[in-house]
């Protein structure tokens, strides 16, 4: 069986809290890095904030708290 992917992200919570702010941010932050590297585009406003340079970023999350999970799937 072949994966897609070697890692999913998935990002969720309630309406204007910062997600599509925070997929921009972690997009940029792993872009840098030379993974390969696909945003799937739930979020109309996801292109105007990829435009956002990370600290203008970094500011918009200031203040919001986020729970990060690591989960294991089977294979």
């Amino acid at each position: 069986m072949s994966l897609l992917y070697d890692v999913e992200i998935e990002v969720s919570g309630k309406e204007h809290q910062g997600k599509t702010t925070l997929v921009a941010y972690l997009a940029k932050l792993l872009g840098e890095t030379g993974v390969e590297l696909i945003v799937q585009r739930a979020d109309p406003q996801i292109d105007e904030k990829l435009d956002l340079s990370l600290e203008e970023l970094k500011v918009k999350l200031a203040g919001k708290r986020i729970f990060l999970r690591e989960v294991q799937t089977a294979i």
